[in-house]
């Protein structure tokens, strides 16, 4: 979802993949108790990243993915962001 220059997922390793390309995440919309929403702040080439992220054609270094993996598990856990 794209409204006013921010990007929303709730696809947990989409904001993985986001976080492991630089995107800067804005915050963590956790009114549903069920599925929470990674907030980004949209860049032009995000479409992209998405796009080839779920079309299995992503390019990036493995460790550094992991790492933001965990990354995003603490910040989906916590009160940072």
């Amino acid at each position: 979802m794209v409204a006013d220059g921010i990007y929303k997922t709730s696809d947990f390793y989409v904001a993985a993949y986001l976080l492991s390309k630089g995107l800067q995440i804005q915050g963590i919309d956790r009114h549903n108790p069920r599925r929470s929403e990674f907030i980004f702040i949209d860049r032009e080439d995000r479409t992209e990243l998405v796009q080839s992220f779920s079309c299995g054609q992503a390019v990036g270094n493995l460790p550094d993915f992991i790492f933001y993996i965990r990354k995003a598990k603490r910040l989906l856990y916590s009160s940072e962001v």
